[in-house]
């Protein structure tokens, strides 16, 4: 029995390319890996088939990077930010298997326009991380996650809105990541939506994750974080902005 490749050529470059650049990200940042992935291979690749991937993929970076981060982990914001992840994640599931590819493609591409506007401006709330604003923070997370993987970053928005030290970001990302994505893995296999093309893609992409984490890692004890912060926006932004004009002008 012969097995055929679930992508063609050009989608399977999208899928490499943008794991890459996106390993690399999230090796330096903590986050940022679904929604750099889906902004740029969603262009060939369905949402529907891609999220379910990387949810695996994210399983798999938060596995890398967990023990150079588990000590600066801040458990009594982890939790609620959990629990909000918890029901967000099943309500975006859903949109995902309902609404068609191009409406998911152009919510997701305008939340990540929003997301960078925020980071751009350096909004400042006002007030400090509490634990109902944590089990906001995860339902946002959740939700725009089961959606179209790109929840993270608005969470990472008002994570720096509100002023909460870099270091136990990054490492309250990698850990809620890897809780988040575990139960995403279990949800999506309740819709359905883990299949052959699913693990296929997730496996392609496994050399390009690895790759791309140590680089990133190696790049965040040596760079400064406000220049490297302003590239990824620049990227978000204008692979955000293809994904709208290729829904808009096809």
């Amino acid at each position: 029995m012969t097995m055929t490749m679930p992508l063609d050529g050009i989608q399977l470059f999208a899928l490499l390319a943008s794991v890459l650049v996106a390993a690399f990200v999230r090796g330096y940042s903590g986050f940022g890996f679904s929604a750099i992935v889906i902004a740029g291979a969603s262009l060939v690749i369905t949402p529907a088939a891609l999220v379910p991937a990387l949810f695996i993929l994210e399983i798999v970076a938060s596995v890398r990077m967990l023990p150079s981060v588990r000590h600066q982990i801040d458990f009594p914001t982890f939790w609620p930010l959990f629990a909000g992840c918890v029901v967000g994640l099943p309500a975006g599931q859903y949109l995902l298997v309902h609404l068609p590819a191009d409406t998911i493609r152009v919510c997701l591409s305008i939340g990540i326009l929003l997301s960078t506007a925020l980071l751009w401006r350096g909004y400042n709330f006002g007030q400090k991380m509490t634990g109902p604003l944590a089990g906001l923070i995860g339902f946002l997370l959740g939700f725009g996650s089961g959606m179209a993987s790109m929840g993270g970053l608005i969470a990472m928005a008002i994570f720096l809105g509100v002023n909460y030290p870099v270091p136990q970001t990054r490492a309250i990302f990698v850990a809620i990541f890897f809780a988040m994505y575990v139960y995403g893995v279990g949800i999506s296999a309740l819709n359905g939506l883990i299949t052959s093309t699913t693990l296929w893609i997730a496996l392609v992409a496994l050399l390009p994750l690895f790759i791309g984490i140590f680089l990133g890692q190696k790049k965040y004890l040596s760079a400064s974080p406000e220049s490297f912060r302003k590239l990824v926006l620049v990227l978000l932004t204008i692979l955000a902005t293809i994904g709208i004009a290729r829904v808009l002008l096809v």
